[in-house]
């Protein structure tokens, strides 16, 4: 388990955050914020940081209840500051938002595609997310947190749907591969697996949060492991 974990951090600290543009979802769009295009890179990594504080205020005082003064005392900026990169609050909160999942889904495809055969690459995959849960608490809380905004916005709603079927898929991609090369011999279809997988997922970082469980990120792996390992019945050398 601690080489797993050791590797899951080398690659995930080789992995960048992306941005995606976002959907409307058939609403009006805010007001476009200033273009990115031709930017220096300086302009571009003030940018960078400036969505890294929104998702940290945002980890620590929920979606709705996030302003621009909040996320320039966090930064150490002005709020004209965040109203000239972003123009309105809703596109500052949904671009941070975005840019946040975007990073966890390039990180998710890194771990999926890498060198080491499928049960390993799976266990890669589930250490990596369940640390995040234990060391990175910030991350989770804005998972749900994200999950609360959606019911509420469209646009959030299909971008969170988006992304929870990269995560799956991702999952779901390695159980494949295992049971075609004889790795694996499971008891459900590869999609069953990985959407079971994903909800005890989602379950358990419900309960640590939002019900104020003892529950540790490393029991969280355990947890997924050990189920894993019942659903797949992984043939091991």
């Amino acid at each position: 388990m601690r080489r797993l974990k050791l590797q899951a951090g080398e690659v995930i600290r080789t992995t960048l955050w992306s941005t995606r543009a976002l959907d409307t979802g058939g609403r009006r769009p805010d007001p476009a914020p200033m273009s990115t295009r031709g930017a220096t890179p300086v302009g571009t990594e003030r940018r960078v940081e400036l969505l890294a504080a929104v998702v940290r205020v945002i980890a620590r005082r929920g979606y709705a209840d996030t302003r621009f003064q909040d996320v320039a005392d966090e930064a150490g900026v002005a709020v004209g500051t965040l109203q000239h990169h972003f123009g309105t609050r809703r596109r500052m909160l949904l671009e941070a938002l975005q840019t946040w999942i975007d990073e966890t889904d390039a990180q998710v495809e890194v771990l999926r595609t890498g060198q080491a055969d499928p049960w390993e690459r799976l266990q890669v995959l589930l250490v990596y997310l369940g640390t995040r849960l234990g060391e990175r608490v910030d991350s989770w809380r804005m998972w749900l947190d994200f999950l609360g905004a959606a019911l509420r916005d469209p646009e959030l709603r299909g971008s969170g749907r988006r992304s929870n079927l990269r995560w799956v898929s991702a999952i779901a991609e390695v159980v494949r591969e295992g049971e075609a090369v004889g790795v694996f011999d499971p008891v459900a279809p590869a999609e069953d697996v990985a959407d079971v997988l994903g909800a005890l997922f989602d379950g358990i970082a419900l309960r640590i949060y939002a019900l104020d469980s003892d529950a540790s990120g490393s029991e969280l792996v355990d947890r997924l492991i050990h189920t894993a390992e019942a659903l797949l019945r992984p043939r091991t050398p």
